[in-house]
């Protein structure tokens, strides 16, 4: 996959030009699952193929890592730098910051942080949780003296707490940035970015801002098979589970090396991108991770499959060669199993996971100063969440799960606490 196709799918927009991914159309194949697996018949009926779906293997986590490496953001970052050229060339300015807003689970904090670095930007040093707490403002004497090169703030969310002072903390940055007359390029999530705006007019004092556009069932397609060719080297094909119809084009996951029968054989142009990435893009809501995780949860191997060989496989380069690909199943979109909201978690759940979306994660001991509850409850409440699949603690910070995402977001709105739009 060239480079300049690469590009294509990461975009950044005026908010007017935001769209989600649009629904699939309801259409329902025919199966020829039995074609594909010995020992089911013509006339198997649904609980022959659920038997024979039941029997696929869970493929470990390190030719999962293979198959899905994680996203570098490097062409993510030249869009970015792409989108700002006009204004950072431009030497008469109009507007001294520039905010890019992207949902959670967007890797926005990671893009603009590589972006700096292949830069030599200045990156801002966001306080300490313990500094923001408190009206001790004398971080900002820290603030770097103008320069020619712009300065970076990958994370706001790293500079906001949910209370007065905190509030302060940003209130007294942005009147900073705005008397410095310094190139500025802010990175907030939109959930944090929503809220600032109804709580301190946001949009008036950064009034240039674009959104990261949501990824398409056609990018998420070219997304994953750039992520399978950055690290797999055998040829290989994904399979839908329950009809064996290509989840992604066998020509770009094999490499070139697929015999054309093969190729042809259940493959036309207007089968792509699969339904199962239609149906993806949608629950997803064309988030990058949100997407990326529950295809990695999707991916199976066929009960006979030796795992420790298979990994060898696609990890020998010499394995290159070889035009026989390797099969990978995808569970069907409707199979594959997600969180879901414990029934108890109520209004304080709510509240907990919509400081966590706001703030990016929360240490422990921020979750307890922030919210005014017992902490046996709230410790309840995380291990509930956490054995839900919910959310997730990573040295000590916890955070939503990119997988549970959009149970939260569903749930939040049936708590009346979405408070965003992407």
């Amino acid at each position: 996959m060239s480079e300049e196709n690469d590009l294509k799918f990461w975009e950044f927009v005026k908010p007017g030009k935001f769209e989600l991914p649009a629904e699939p159309a309801s259409k329902r194949a025919a199966s020829f699952f039995e074609k594909l697996f010995s020992g089911v018949s013509d006339d198997a009926g649904e609980g022959g193929i659920e038997a024979v779906q039941s029997e696929l293997k869970n493929a470990p986590r390190s030719l999962i890592d293979w198959l899905a490496p994680y996203p570098c953001w490097k062409e993510a970052t030249t869009a970015i730098k792409e989108a700002l050229l006009p204004w950072l060339e431009d030497e008469t300015l109009e507007g001294y910051s520039r905010v890019l807003v992207a949902p959670y689970g967007s890797g926005l904090g990671e893009m603009l942080q590589i972006l700096a670095d292949e830069n030599k930007w200045t990156v801002l040093a966001a306080p300490d949780y313990s500094v923001l707490r408190t009206r001790n403002f004398s971080w900002l004497d820290a603030l770097p003296a103008k320069s020619d090169k712009p300065l970076i703030i990958p994370r706001l969310e790293a500079f906001f707490l949910r209370h007065y002072n905190g509030l302060e903390h940003l209130r007294r940055l942005v009147s900073k940035l705005f008397h410095s007359r310094q190139r500025c390029i802010i990175g907030c999530n939109s959930w944090l970015w929503h809220f600032l705006d109804s709580a301190m007019h946001m949009r008036e004092s950064f009034n240039k801002c674009y959104y990261l556009q949501s990824l398409s069932a056609q990018d998420l397609q070219s997304l994953f098979c750039s992520l399978e060719t950055r690290k797999s080297y055998r040829p290989t094909v994904f399979r839908q589970a329950d009809n064996g119809s290509f989840i992604l084009p066998p020509e770009m996951t094999g490499k070139g090396r697929l015999d054309a029968a093969v190729i042809k054989a259940d493959s036309s142009a207007d089968a792509f991108p699969s339904a199962f990435l239609k149906k993806l893009a949608v629950e997803s809501r064309g988030i990058p991770l949100v997407a990326w995780s529950i295809w990695r949860n999707s991916l199976r191997l066929a009960p006979d499959e030796d795992v420790a060989e298979l990994a060898r496989e696609v990890a020998d380069k010499d394995a290159a060669t070889s035009a026989t690909a390797k099969t990978i199943w995808v569970k069907a979109f409707e199979d594959v199993e997600l969180p879901t909201i414990p029934g108890d978690t109520g209004q304080t759940g709510a509240f907990l996971l919509l400081y966590l979306l706001q703030h990016d994660g929360l240490k422990t001991d921020a979750i307890f100063d922030l919210l005014s509850i017992e902490k046996s409850r709230l410790i309840g409440l995380l291990n509930r969440l956490h054995k839900a699949g919910i959310v997730v603690n990573e040295n000590d910070v916890w955070r939503a799960s990119w997988q549970g995402y959009p149970a939260i977001r569903r749930f939040l709105a049936e708590q009346d606490h979405l408070q965003d739009a992407m």
